[in-house]
């Protein structure tokens, strides 16, 4: 008994802590100074429906990212002497300038780009972007993820999307959006429960239905169409997520819920727990050789890690709070994102991939999902401020907090995709 009632509150955590809008306050790190850019081109040699939308989505990520400030004192074309723009940058105490100009050719947009590094005199990046009118926020995205690329060393986390699941308790549906919250499209309108959405693959994703009456879990190609149902031998299952060329998932059978590899065609593989207990919500390593996941086989919820190549006992990774859960293993496979909840207080977590240096970055009211960006840089994840629900996009490097979307909808689960093509 006690094992299946804290199922039911485990899977009642889980679906109470999600929602989504387009919101753009900034909850600000003040010990963290960002790095001033001038957003210097596409302006008056551009036609002003291309400017408007590549100037929004730069600022609206620069704002995501919490690492810049926009300026936009002066402007500049593509022909304009890097020399002269990176002057007049160093006398404003500008550090990086992005210009440009666009031009249209029928349905076509050629967008011209230049990132200059004001201090050093350099072009950093020229380049010119064939696209067309639905594509414009994708470049914008480009041209942050490479100005990020060059000033950090790492390339920026923007070309990606964030699934997630939407809806009033009753019924949820599955909505895909951009890292920055932008270009919502809802991809299942099946009047019943659709929750747990996972990225398996750059075009596929996974979740959990009630479309038939019991928990079905489905494969679904969100380019294609193709639709599969993955999984329904269970009356109490939970999506799934990749394990190498096949999946893994957490399901109810002879009596106990464990964690099983499964094929697309629902055939189980292998088991990778085997505990009376509950044991749900695996996540690995990119090499695939170590699992993490949540058990309450010591009593509370707490995040276990799991040598896959020796099969030995798992280990106990958190002693901190009664109920700590939805662990998610940053691509490199250094970290451990989590959510901990203490004194009915929700915590984003972070420790190292053996559970050491395991501190909290960020308070919050109903903290769930946490997902990392494929630079292993940015968490997001859903939460809650006064009657509003939100997705947070948290910077784990300098603590910045912003909100990329708002709801008065529930959210039931979030997963952001690995970089796209």
């Amino acid at each position: 008994m006690k094992k299946v009632c804290f199922f039911i509150l485990f899977f009642v955590f889980l679906s109470q802590i999600s929602f989504s809008g387009t919101y753009e306050i900034t909850i600000s790190n003040p010990q963290y100074k960002p790095i001033k850019v001038g957003l210097w081109g596409f302006v008056k040699n551009t036609p002003e429906f291309v400017s408007k939308a590549l100037i929004k989505t730069i600022k609206r990520d620069f704002k995501i990212s919490g690492m810049f400030e926009a300026d936009e004192t002066q402007h500049f074309s593509y022909d304009a002497p890097s020399n002269v723009v990176n002057g007049i940058a160093r006398l404003d105490k500008i550090d990086y300038v992005v210009y440009g100009n666009a031009v249209t050719e029928g349905n076509n947009i050629y967008v011209n780009l230049k990132i200059t590094d004001a201090l050093k005199d350099l072009v950093v990046v020229d380049k010119t972007f064939a696209t067309n009118k639905y594509s414009l926020d994708w470049v914008a995205d480009k041209i942050v993820d490479m100005l990020m690329g060059y000033v950090t060393g790492i390339y920026g986390p923007f070309e990606s999307k964030i699934v997630f699941a939407m809806g009033n308790g009753k019924i949820s549906d599955i909505y895909i959006c951009d890292f920055n919250g932008q270009n919502v499209v809802k991809i299942t309108n099946w009047h019943t429960f659709n929750i747990l959405p996972k990225w398996v693959s750059s075009d596929t994703i996974t979740f959990l239905s009630y479309r038939y009456g019991k928990p079905v879990v489905f494969l679904f190609n969100v380019f294609s169409g193709r639709l599969v149902k993955l999984f329904s031998a269970s009356n109490l299952s939970i999506a799934a997520v990749r394990y190498m060329n096949n999946f893994a998932i957490s399901f109810n059978r002879y009596g106990s819920t464990n964690i099983y590899v499964i094929n697309e065609r629902g055939r189980v593989l292998r088991q990778l727990t085997n505990n009376p207990y509950i044991n749900v919500s695996p996540s690995f390593t990119p090499d695939y050789s170590k699992m993490v996941f949540v058990s309450n086989r010591e009593g509370n919820p707490q995040i276990y890690i799991k040598d896959l190549n020796t099969m030995s006992e798992a280990q106990r990774l958190t002693f901190n709070g009664k109920y700590n859960s939805s662990p998610a293993v940053s691509p490199d496979g250094k970290r451990i994102a989590y959510i901990s909840l203490q004194n009915g207080v929700s915590y984003l977590k972070l420790m190292n991939i053996d559970g050491s240096d395991d501190k909290a970055i960020m308070e919050g009211l109903s903290l769930d999902s946490p997902s990392w960006s494929y630079d292993s840089r940015y968490v997001a994840l859903t939460g809650r401020i006064g009657d509003k629900n939100v997705i947070y996009i948290v910077n784990t490097v300098n603590g910045h907090v912003s909100i990329a979307m708002e709801t008065k909808l529930i959210y039931n689960g979030l997963s952001v995709s690995s970089k796209l093509q």
